[in-house]
């Protein structure tokens, strides 16, 4: 009887498992015959086929990407940003079915709820509503629950269009630019290992490389300027809204290309100095915005510090208590809950506050607080000089903050044996980048205006970087948006190749 039973349970559930998959590849055919037979998604000089079998090579690293994080880091299941987004998702979305208002209070940021934080990791009721990345992911997930059935490979299906819609349009961006092949052109932009794996998942990289290629497109187009100007407005969302960094310094990196433009028309070589004197002069000048800069990256480096070393997150009625793992002792731990046993210092931390962390002497007073965030520790962390609040320190940490953003990890860093891929790629970085100032072409006015764009935005970018990041897999995983500018630069430095041409198959 019990035997007929379990087998029963389990047929069900082969039966279900079967339909997921069914539903699945149906969905992710029914992209791919989009992606072929529609005229609007084609590249006009490439073969019909490119874009289906580029959206298929993205399914297949998505994939990959998540089987190494089930295996290697889950423990089972999908571990990381990317089911923590889609779990959050579904339970953004199961709101809906309670609350209707309610929910879309919580997509438009109306709402800054304790009760919905509670149930999530990545949904603070703090001071960043809208343009806070993590919750905007959260919103996307939601909204694709309606139609997935929780069903993991329609989330990345969706990732994986949104991101490689961004690269045709960053390939259309730039190819007027470009002297080699095309269709080679085009496959070098897509497949670089950084870009290809972090904008084939479930996490903001997808989306953020749609902005990107919505940007390239609004400055580099031969269009109208009125419709520039639509697609550098669509892009805004997109590059705030998910990495708002990112979308600053493709902004910031503008004024180069206006002073350079209209300002030092006839003295290029001063437009690049001025630029950056202006800029580091208004610094100074401005000490409230300076000091504000300074704590937020203080800030940043202190949290992102607290998460490599490990710790633990304690949620009372108005704060975050964190501990660090050797108070554990002081504490007891258990089923989310945690209640102090002994006295010990920790740190005050406001919700989704960008406030300094205040100090506490805490003593044991019964009161018991749900355990929001805690962690052993990460595995590749590394030490980082802390800025503390000061500029000259800032200013101190740019070499080894550039070092570490550029070429951790090294070989003896610790970490899992993924470590060694990103060294390969860096490797393989400064080989193409070798190969490509051998093989490079005289380039325009035009054209060196966009290599400094792209080298002014890759610096800022890797500052921020090595300035807040002491984990060695988020540094290779933030620093996909410079490995993408310096793919494109390389792509503008080269001089035609004699390589036998591809035949349009149209």
């Amino acid at each position: 009887m019990m035997y007929d039973k379990l087998s029963q349970i389990l047929n069900l559930l082969l039966f279900l498992a079967k339909k997921v998959i069914i539903y699945a590849l149906l969905f992710i055919a029914a992209i791919s015959f989009v992606l072929w037979y529609f005229p609007v998604f084609h590249i006009k000089g490439l073969p019909q086929s490119t874009m289906m079998f580029a959206f298929l090579t993205k399914i297949f690293i998505g994939l990959l990407l998540i089987y190494i994080h089930t295996k290697t880091y889950g423990e089972g299941d999908l571990s990381h940003d990317g089911q923590t987004f889609m779990n959050e998702g579904k339970t953004l979305n199961d709101v809906f079915y309670k609350s209707p208002s309610y929910f879309f209070q919580l997509m438009f940021g109306v709402e800054q709820s304790l009760e919905f934080a509670y149930q999530t990791e990545y949904w603070s009721p703090g001071d960043l509503t809208i343009i806070n990345d993590s919750k905007n992911v959260i919103r996307l997930h939601a909204i694709i629950h309606f139609f997935s059935r929780n069903n993991i490979a329609i989330h990345l299906s969706i990732f994986c269009f949104l991101a490689l819609l961004g690269v045709k349009l960053l390939f259309l961006s730039i190819k007027r630019f470009i002297k080699i092949n095309q269709y080679l052109a085009f496959w070098i932009l897509l497949l670089p290992p950084s870009t290809i794996f972090w904008t084939s998942s479930l996490m903001k990289e997808s989306i953020l490389m749609l902005g990107i290629g919505l940007f390239a497109y609004a400055l580099l187009s031969a269009n109208s300027f009125k419709i520039r100007l639509i697609y550098f407005l669509i892009s805004i969302p997109f590059l705030i809204g998910f990495k708002p960094y990112v979308g600053l310094f493709l902004i910031l990196a503008l004024l180069y290309i206006l002073w350079s433009k209209y300002l030092f028309r006839d003295q290029q070589l001063l437009a690049l100095p001025i630029a950056i004197i202006s800029v580091f002069l208004a610094g100074l000048l401005f000490h409230g915005t300076r000091d504000n800069i300074v704590h937020h990256l203080t800030r940043k480096q202190f949290d992102f510090r607290n998460v490599g070393r490990g710790g633990l997150h304690a949620l009372s009625d108005t704060c975050f208590y964190y501990f660090r793992p050797d108070q554990y002792d002081r504490l007891s731990i258990n089923k989310g809950e945690v209640q102090l046993l002994k006295e010990t210092d920790a740190l005050i931390m406001r919700f989704g506050s960008t406030q300094e962390p205040i100090p506490i002497h805490l003593i044991p007073k019964g009161e018991i607080w749900k355990n929001v965030y805690q962690t052993p520790g990460c595995e590749s962390f590394i030490e980082i000089t802390p800025i503390n609040n000061s500029a000259i320190q800032l200013i101190q940490n740019i070499p080894e903050a550039l070092i570490n953003a550029l070429f951790r990890p090294f070989p003896n860093d610790a970490g899992s044996k993924l470590k060694y891929i990103a060294i390969l790629e860096i490797f393989g970085m400064l080989l193409f980048i070798a190969f490509t100032f051998w093989k490079r072409r005289k380039l325009q006015l035009p054209e060196k205006r966009i290599l400094i764009y792209l080298s002014i935005f890759s610096v800022m970018t890797l500052l921020l970087i090595g300035w807040t990041t002491p984990v060695i897999g988020a540094i290779v995983r933030y620093r996909f948006p410079v490995q993408l500018a310096t793919v494109i630069g390389l792509l503008i430095i080269l001089k035609p190749l004699k390589i036998k041409s591809w035949k349009n198959t149209y």
